[in-house]
């Protein structure tokens, strides 16, 4: 399934429509919604290398922590991050939950060595955003949207899997902020284009 999201608010209404219209129906014929665990599969960002070639030229270097890696790939023009996915209820047949990832992203400045770690990254369908946990804090901040045309798939399997993808991811303005004042840059602008985004995990339903 394709679907085209030019501002964060379709994605959102159309998540809660889905759900609505799923709990209509069922409140009619009965059953309860199933419960959707995700486990295994791994989540990549792939960063435009113009991004991490702007982000060079300020000093700025982003690395990923265990068990998360990374890669460059000459083909495609980018420097994906991936993680492995680590659990969560994300269920992309009506963008509800969300998928949760291991391991880190740190970013550093070499020209006075601060550095910023996001940890606890997870994409939230229902608000069609990658989260994460900012340093000092405790809870998810939105740390982009999801923009552009975005697909979804399924497989029976075994193992059943869903995969989601995006080709646009726009830094929020509370990770911009964050990222500028942790690393004493101005190099992170709200709106920025961070590339595109999939993830792929095993979905068993209960």
């Amino acid at each position: 399934m394709h679907i085209t999201f030019g501002r964060r608010p379709r994605l959102t209404a159309l998540g809660a429509g889905l759900l609505t219209a799923a709990a209509f129906a069922l409140s009619a014929s009965g059953p309860a919604l199933a419960d959707t665990t995700d486990t295994g599969g791994s989540g990549t960002l792939s960063v435009p290398v113009a991004v991490v070639a702007g982000l060079a030229k300020a000093n700025i270097a982003a690395l990923p922590g265990t068990p998360a890696s990374s890669s460059f790939d000459p083909t495609t023009g980018s420097d994906s991050f991936t993680m492995p996915v680590t659990g969560g209820t994300g269920e992309v047949s009506n963008f509800s939950g969300k998928v949760e990832f291991g391991g880190s992203m740190v970013f550093i400045n070499g020209a006075n060595g601060k550095s910023v770690t996001i940890t606890g990254i997870e994409l939230n369908f229902f608000n069609g955003a990658l989260t994460g946990i900012l340093p000092g804090g405790t809870k998810h901040t939105v740390l982009a949207y999801v923009r552009g045309d975005s697909s979804t798939s399924t497989s029976a399997g075994p193992p059943a899997t869903e995969t989601f993808t995006t080709d646009e991811l726009d830094l929020s303005s509370k990770a911009a902020g964050a990222l500028n004042t942790g690393l004493g840059t101005k190099a992170f602008i709200k709106g920025t284009d961070i590339g595109g985004f999939t993830t792929t995990y095993d979905v068993t339903i209960t």
